[in-house]
């Protein structure tokens, strides 16, 4: 059937009555409008769901369409493309702006913005109180007299593993007084 030889309002009956080669040929008709649109749009990115997404509102246009208001089918038709571009941008936009804002939440890592790097020696100090005897001694040999691990075992007449500890537990008792 030759459906170039029927205006819209024919062809829209008669895809209503069942006939799926009317569909194909509005499909063709409108497939450049439908292209150009989302270009104009700037939907380029998602352009194959925004053109199934079109020829859904196609469909739904020739299903709902009403010749009484003296309207062509053409601009009832972009109306509701329009309109459903419009919904897509804006959704497109609020994502876009979603993840700007979540984005740190969304991350692996997370951002500090508020951490102090430097403390007062009254800080310091009394941090160091909380440390043992032992702590002391080999936060004074290791830290403050720059002594390797082996020189401070030596000196303390203990094994590398015992410093190694106690350095791991002024650390933790450090940062747990200091943050």
């Amino acid at each position: 059937m030759v459906f170039r030889n029927y205006n819209d309002f024919e062809i829209v009956s008669m895809i209503k009555r069942g006939n799926e080669d009317a569909f194909e040929f509005m499909v063709d008709k409108y497939k450049f409008f439908i292209a150009k649109n989302i270009k104009k749009f700037n939907l380029i990115k998602d352009f194959d769901d925004v053109f199934q997404e079109s020829l859904m509102i196609l469909y739904k246009s020739i299903y709902s369409f009403d010749e009484s208001y003296d309207k062509s089918f053409m601009r009832y038709f972009e109306l509701n493309l329009t309109h459903k571009l419009i919904t897509l941008k804006k959704k497109v936009n609020r994502y876009g702006q979603f993840l700007s804002e979540k984005l740190p939440v969304l991350c692996d890592f997370t951002i500090l913005e508020d951490r102090r790097i430097y403390f007062t020696e009254n800080e310091i100090l009394e941090a160091l109180t909380k440390l043992s005897d032992f702590e002391k001694t080999v936060f004074n040999t290791k830290i403050i007299n720059k002594k390797t691990v082996r020189e401070t075992a030596k000196k303390l007449n203990c094994s590398e593993k015992k410093i190694y500890n106690a350095l791991d537990r002024i650390k933790n008792k450090l940062k747990m007084h200091l943050m």
